[in-house]
C-alpha cells in the first residue's frame, strides 16, 4: 500500500468515526428530544382552568398536533401527555386526530334521581374512620350527597362518583382490540351486564332488589372473543358497605366451573387488559382524598348515529393501528368544555403496600360520572389510565349520558405503550336487555356463572 493509500485510509477511517459519532449523537438527541414520561405534581391539575373562569374555547375550534399547547389548560394531564409524546401510545400528526370543539350539551339525569336527590339527598353521612378514611352511612337512593360542601367536600364527590347513576340493568356487547408497544393486535370481544341491586331509581321499582344480599352493584364480563378465551368470565360484587371488600369470581371455559379470587388483588388485571381490579369496584374509604379544584375540560361526545361503528375510531378499520388505536375521529366526535371536579385519591399507609401512589379522578359535574382517571406509580410517573368515550342514549323518553353506558372504553398503559380499547354496540336497559341477561337474581350471583356453556 502506497504512502498516499495509507493517508487515504486514514482520511476514510476518520470520516465513518465521524459519521458513527454523529449519528450516535443524532440517536442520543433523538431520545431525548422525545418527552420524557409525565412526573406527578399537583401543581399541573392546579393550573387548568378554573370552572368559574371567563375563559374558553368557541365551538368550530379545531385542535391539532400543531396548535395544541394554545388549549393544554382545558386538557386533563393525560391527554396533555398524549400530545406531548410522553407515551408511545400518543396523538399523530394526522387528521383523524383532530378534536373538534361543540357547544356544551346539557344532559338531564333521570327524573326519579334527581326527585330522589331532593327527597333523600340530606340523609347521608361521612363517619370518620381511626386510619383517616371516611364511612359513608344512610345513603338511601339518587346522589349520596347532592350538594358537596364543606371540610369533608372532597370526600363527598367521591362518594357521588362511586354511586352515579345506574339503571336497574344495562347491557353493553363490547368489540375490543389489545394493541401492544410494537403494534400488534389481538382481538378481545365481551358481552357485558351491569346490574343496580340497592338504592336504585327506577319508577315502579323498589329501592333495594330483597335478593341484594348486601350489595349494591354488580358487573359481569364474558369473553365470546377469540374462540380460545371464550367463555372466561369474571364476576364482580360491590357491596353496599363501603369497608367490605368487593368480591371477585371467574368462570374458567377450561375447568367448567368458577373460582373465587383474592379479594385483596386490587391490582390484578380483568380478563387480561390493562384494566384492574380497582378500577371496576372498589374501596372509597381506603383512600385520602383531596379537591385539586372545579375546572373546565374538554370532553367528547360522539354522534349516537355513528358512535358504535368501527370505522369511527381509529385502529379498528384498516391495517394499521395507528398511534393511539380507538381515538374517536373528528368526522363523529364533537368535544365540549364541561365543568369537571379533579379529585386527588391517596392510599391510606395504614392499609400497607398498593400499586398506586396517586389516583385522579375527574368527575363531570353534572352526572358524577368520572369518564377520566389517571393512576401514578409509587415512583410518581403516569402508569395506567381510564378514559370512557360517551354518545347520549335514550332512556325513559330523554337523551342522557350514563356510567356503563359508553360508546368506547379505553384501558391504557402509558409506561409500557399499549392499550385495551373497544367501542361498544348501542348499550340496552331494563325491559330491553336481551334475554339472557334479564334474571337479574340468578346472574348476579356465583352460582350464575355455572349456567355458562349450557
Amino acid at each position: 500500500m502506497t504512502k498516499r493509500d495509507k493517508v487515504i485510509v486514514r482520511q476514510t477511517s476518520r470520516t465513518i468515526l465521524a459519521g458513527t459519532v454523529l449519528l450516535g449523537l443524532s440517536l442520543i438527541c433523538a431520545v431525548r428530544a422525545q418527552a420524557a414520561p409525565l412526573v406527578f405534581s399537583e401543581d399541573s391539575y392546579r393550573q387548568l382552568v378554573d370552572a368559574g373562569s371567563s375563559d374558553t374555547i368557541p365551538p368550530g375550534t379545531r385542535i391539532t398536533l400543531e396548535n395544541w399547547r394554545q388549549y393544554r389548560n382545558f386538557m386533563p394531564i393525560w391527554l396533555q401527555g398524549a400530545f406531548n409524546g410522553n407515551s408511545g401510545i400518543h396523538v399523530g400528526s394526522g387528521p383523524e386526530y383532530a378534536m373538534v370543539v361543540g357547544a356544551t350539551v346539557h344532559y338531564p339525569m333521570p327524573g326519579r334521581w334527581k326527585q330522589d336527590a331532593e327527597k333523600y339527598g340530606n340523609q347521608a353521612a361521612l363517619i370518620r374512620q381511626p386510619n383517616g378514611g371516611y364511612v359513608m352511612k344512610g345513603w338511601v337512593a339518587g346522589p349520596p350527597f347532592p350538594n358537596p360542601h364543606g371540610p369533608t367536600m372532597a370526600v363527598q364527590i367521591l362518594y357521588n362518583a362511586w354511586a352515579p347513576f345506574r339503571p336497574f340493568i344495562l347491557h353493553s356487547a363490547s368489540n375490543g382490540t389489545l394493541v401492544d408497544r410494537f403494534g400488534n393486535r389481538t382481538t378481545q370481544d365481551t358481552n357485558n351486564a351491569f346490574y343496580m341491586l340497592s338504592h336504585l331509581s327506577e319508577p315502579g321499582m323498589p329501592i333495594n332488589m330483597p335478593y341484594a344480599n348486601g350489595f349494591f352493584y354488580v358487573s359481569r364480563f364474558m369473553v365470546v372473543a377469540p374462540e380460545q378465551s371464550k367463555y372466561t368470565t369474571e364476576l364482580s360484587m360491590q357491596p353496599d358497605d363501603p369497608t367490605r371488600l368487593p368480591e371477585l369470581y371467574v368462570f374458567l371455559p377450561s375447568l367448567r366451573r368458577s373460582l373465587r379470587l383474592s379479594s385483596a388483588a386490587r391490582c390484578s388485571p380483568i380478563l387480561g387488559t390493562d384494566s384492574v381490579n380497582d378500577d371496576n369496584a372498589w374501596n372509597p374509604n381506603n383512600f385520602k382524598v383531596t379537591l385539586l379544584g372545579e375546572k373546565k375540560l374538554l370532553m367528547p361526545i360522539m354522534d349516537p348515529a355513528r358512535a358504535h361503528q368501527a370505522d369511527s375510531y381509529v385502529g379498528f378499520t384498516g391495517g394499521a393501528a395507528g398511534t393511539f388505536p380507538g381515538w374517536p375521529k373528528p368526522e363523529v366526535t364533537r368535544w365540549q368544555v364541561r365543568p369537571f371536579y379533579v379529585l386527588h385519591l391517596q392510599w391510606l399507609p395504614q392499609l400497607g403496600p398498593y400499586c398506586f401512589a396517586h389516583r385522579i379522578f375527574y368527575v363531570d359535574k353534572e352526572t358524577w360520572m368520572p369518564p377520566f382517571t389517571e393512576n401514578w406509580d409509587n415512583e410518581n410517573k403516569l402508569w395506567k389510565g381510564l378514559w370512557e368515550i360517551y354518545a347520549p342514549i335514550n332512556f325513559r323518553g330523554e337523551q342522557t349520558i350514563m356510567l356503563d353506558g359508553y360508546a368506547g372504553a379505553h384501558q391504557i398503559d402509558w409506561e409500557n405503550g399499549h392499550i385495551s380499547a373497544s367501542y361498544a354496540a348501542p348499550p340496552t336497559t331494563d325491559d330491553d336487555v336481551p334475554a339472557d341477561f334479564k334474571d337479574a337474581q340468578t346472574m348476579t350471583t356465583p352460582g350464575g356463572l355455572s349456567r355458562i356453556m349450557k
